[in-house]
C-alpha cells in the first residue's frame, strides 16, 4: 500500500470532496459534517439496544427456520424414500450388481458432482469448468464473496492460493465497488433530479417528492439489475421465470447457494458469456451497495431530525416550565406585597383609631386617673387587681390613694 496524506478536515474542499454522498436524489445533497460523523463514530450502541436486536434476529431465525422446516423437510423425505426404493428395484433387476458396487458406484458420482463435473453422457466431451472462462468466473466469486460452490479448489497448492487471494482481492473489491456505487448515485442522481424539479414546479410537498424519487429509483434499478438478467438467463440458461429470478436475487445479495449457476450448461460464447455474467454481478453489486448507502443517509437524516425535534420540544418545555414558574414566583411576590401593604394600612388605621380614641379617654380622665395609663409598671400590675369596687364606684387600674380621693370628691359634691 502507498502512503497517502490525509485530507485536511478544515480545508473546505477536501472536506467537500470527502464528505460526498454517494447517492444523492437532489441537486443540493445533505452532506454531514465531520464532528458530527466523529461524534457517531465515538457513540457505541448501547448493550440494552444490542441485546434487542440480537433477540429479535434470533426470533427471525426461529421463524425462518419454522417456515423452510414446514416447506423443504416433507421433500427431502419423499426423495429420501424414492432412491430408497430406487436402489432395491436397480439390485433386484440386475443380479449382477450387489447393494455395495451400487453405493461405491454412487460415491463416485457425488464426488463428481462436487468436482463440478455432470455424470451425465459422455464425460470426456464435457467443457472443463477450470478454462481461462471459468477460472475468470470463479476468481470473480471469491472477491465479491459470493462463492456459489459449484466449483473449488480441491488441491492444496489452490487451497492456500485461494486463501492469500481472497485476503487481498475482497478489499481492493471493496473499494472498486464504492467508486462504481458513487458513479451510479451520481448518474440516477442527475435523472431522478429532473423529475424532483417537475415535480417542485407542480407545488408536489418535499416529503411526496421523496418518496416518488424512491419509487422511481428502486424501480428502474430492478428492471434494468434484476428484471431483464432474470429474461435472458431464461432464455440462455433453459430456466423458468421463478428459478432465473431466485438466481438474480440469490447472486446480487452475495448469498450464493450454488444450486444455480450461469454458464452451467453448453451455452455458445461460452468463454465471453461468464466474464460478461460477472460484470453484471459487479454492476448489480454496486447498485444495491448504493441503495443501502441510500438508507444509510435517511435513516442518518431520519435520527438527525427526530433529535432535533427532541431538542426542540425540550427547548419549548423548558422556555414553558419557566414561565410558569416566573409567573408563579410573580404573582406570589404581587400577592405578598398585596397582603402587606393591606396589613400595614389596618395596622395604621387600628393605630391612629387606638390613639384617637386614647385622647378621647384621656380627656375624661382626672389628673390621677391620666396619670395612670394602661401600661401600667409590672409592680403596680402585680399589686391591683384588674378591677376594683369601692362604695358602688368601679375603678379599673386605679391604686388605693388615688380612689379614697375619687371618694372624697364624689362625697363633697354631694
Amino acid at each position: 500500500f502507498l502512503p497517502v496524506a490525509a485530507p485536511d478536515l478544515l480545508d473546505p474542499k477536501s472536506a467537500t470532496q470527502n464528505s460526498k454522498p454517494r447517492l444523492s436524489f437532489s441537486t443540493k445533497p445533505t452532506v454531514l459534517a465531520s464532528r458530527e460523523e466523529s461524534d457517531s463514530a465515538i457513540n457505541v450502541m448501547k448493550w440494552k439496544t444490542v441485546s434487542t436486536i440480537f433477540l429479535v434476529v434470533v426470533v427471525y431465525l426461529i421463524i425462518g427456520a419454522t417456515v423452510f422446516k414446514a416447506l423443504e423437510q416433507p421433500h427431502e423425505t419423499s426423495q429420501r424414500t424414492t432412491i430408497v426404493i430406487q436402489k432395491q428395484t436397480f439390485v433386484s433387476q440386475h443380479s449382477c450388481v450387489n447393494a455395495t458396487e451400487l453405493d461405491e458406484l454412487i460415491q463416485q458420482v457425488v464426488a463428481a458432482i462436487n468436482a463440478g463435473i455432470i455424470p451425465l453422457g459422455n464425460t470426456s466431451a464435457q467443457i472443463s469448468h477450470w478454462d481461462l472462462g471459468s477460472s475468470f468466473f470463479f476468481a470473480g466469486t471469491v472477491i465479491t464473496t459470493i462463492g456459489f460452490g459449484n466449483i473449488s479448489p480441491r488441491t492444496q497448492g489452490g487451497k492456500i492460493f485461494c486463501i492469500i487471494y481472497a485476503l487481498l482481492g475482497i478489499p481492493l473489491f471493496g473499494f472498486l465497488l464504492a467508486g462504481v456505487g458513487d458513479q451510479l448515485g451520481t448518474i440516477f442522481g442527475k435523472g431522478i433530479a429532473k423529475v424532483e424539479d417537475t415535480f417542485v414546479k407542480w407545488n408536489v410537498s418535499q416529503t411526496k417528492i421523496r418518496i416518488i424519487s424512491t419509487i422511481i429509483f428502486i424501480l428502474f434499478g430492478c428492471m434494468l439489475f434484476v428484471a431483464l438478467p432474470a429474461v435472458i438467463f431464461k432464455h440462455i440458461e433453459g430456466w423458468n421465470t421463478l428459478d432465473a429470478i431466485y438466481f438474480v436475487v440469490i447472486t446480487l445479495t452475495t448469498i450464493g447457494f450454488g444450486d444455480y449457476v450461469a454458464g452451467g450448461s453448453d451455452i455458445e460464447y461460452l468463454d465471453f458469456y461468464k466474464p460478461v455474467v460477472w460484470f453484471w454481478i459487479l454492476v448489480g453489486l454496486a447498485y444495491f451497495a448504493a441503495v443501502l448507502s441510500m438508507i444509510g443517509d435517511w435513516l442518518r437524516v431520519i435520527s438527525k431530525k427526530t433529535k432535533e425535534e427532541v431538542g426542540e420540544f425540550r427547548a419549548h418545555a423548558a422556555e414553558w416550565t419557566a414561565n410558569v414558574t416566573a409567573e408563579f414566583k410573580e404573582t406570589r411576590r404581587r400577592l405578598s406585597v398585596e397582603i402587606y401593604d393591606k396589613f400595614q394600612r389596618a395596622t395604621s388605621i387600628k393605630r391612629k383609631l387606638s390613639a384617637e380614641l386614647a385622647v378621647n379617654h384621656n380627656q375624661d380622665l382626672t389628673p390621677c386617673k391620666r396619670t395612670l395609663s394602661v401600661n401600667h409598671l409590672t409592680s403596680e400590675k402585680d399589686l391591683l387587681p384588674a378591677l376594683t369596687k369601692t362604695d358602688s364606684i368601679y375603678m379599673n387600674g386605679l391604686t388605693p390613694h388615688c380612689a379614697a380621693e375619687e371618694i372624697a370628691v364624689i362625697e363633697n359634691i354631694k
